[in-house]
């Protein structure tokens, strides 16, 4: 179900709700900080070549852009021409490189760049051990592997029966990512691709009375729901109802954890 899967065979109303959250989670400070931690890791001083995997919209590539050496090569890469269109509207003037990619293999050739980031783009992705290892190939010796993504199996949205709450969280984050629990695997999944694990860096994002991050997720789910029949229709309605409520009470509780993994390729 999960639609980032494969975004192109998405509806007009599905992709909008896509792009629509993508740029409000990008603009948040709260997210956007997340980014520029790891964005700004990476080395300003030298020419570099940078490959933002999965850009969607170009957030990130927008946040590389603005922080490289002026001699760099960034490309930001997607499998969705929708996207990447929306990527091209919102980047005017922009020296990013689009590439639409397929998913199946990465047609960039071996040792091509110095940092690859992979921006909440592996809890999607249908073989993450597959791509983990094309990574690794396209990666220079000794270069640098960003994975940042949501362990979407732990993000909750408070309603007052538990039962109900655990099992709305579970279906809500099966239908946007194919591997809700995909940074649990992380360590596991690097190693097995090639790579050294060197750090990792951990958020928790809560929102307590009211909302204003999770309050625009709960947004794009009301239009999700019924697009992806996520939950019956009027199932669905009421848990947007419930959510909207109880921001309006000052009663609305939402979290979930980020995580970062930053990685690095041998040097033989």
């Amino acid at each position: 179900m999960d639609p980032y899967n494969n975004p192109d065979q998405q509806s007009d109303v599905t992709i909008q709700a896509m792009v629509t959250r993508l740029e409000e989670r990008g603009r948040h400070p709260v997210f956007a900080g997340m980014i520029g931690a790891y964005v700004s890791q990476v080395p300003a001083e030298v020419p570099l070549r940078v490959l933002d995997l999965g850009c969607g919209t170009g957030v990130v590539a927008r946040a590389f852009e603005a922080r490289l050496h002026p001699g760099s090569a960034l490309v930001g890469a997607d499998v969705s021409q929708r996207l990447l269109e929306a990527a091209v509207a919102l980047s005017p003037g922009s020296r990013i490189q689009w590439r639409k990619v397929d998913a199946e293999g990465l047609p960039f050739g071996d040792s091509e760049f110095d940092v690859l980031a992979m921006h909440t783009l592996l809890s999607h992705v249908v073989g993450p051990e597959a791509l983990l290892r094309e990574a690794h190939r396209v990666l220079k010796p000794g270069g640098a592997l960003i994975v940042f993504d949501a362990d979407h199996a732990s993000t909750t949205y408070g309603l007052p029966e538990y039962a109900r709450m655990r099992a709305v969280d579970q279906k809500l984050a099966e239908a946007i990512a194919t591997h809700p629990d995909i940074c649990r695997q992380l360590p596991r999944l690097l190693k097995k691709a090639g790579f050294q694990l060197d750090r990792h860096r951990s958020e928790l994002f809560s929102e307590c009375g009211r909302g204003d991050f999770w309050l625009s997720s709960v947004r794009g789910f009301a239009r999700l729901i019924p697009a992806l029949g996520i939950l019956p229709e009027e199932e669905g309605r009421a848990w947007v109802e419930a959510m909207l409520a109880s921001h309006e009470e000052g009663t609305f509780f939402a979290a979930g954890s980020y995580y970062t993994f930053f990685a690095s390729k041998g040097p033989g």
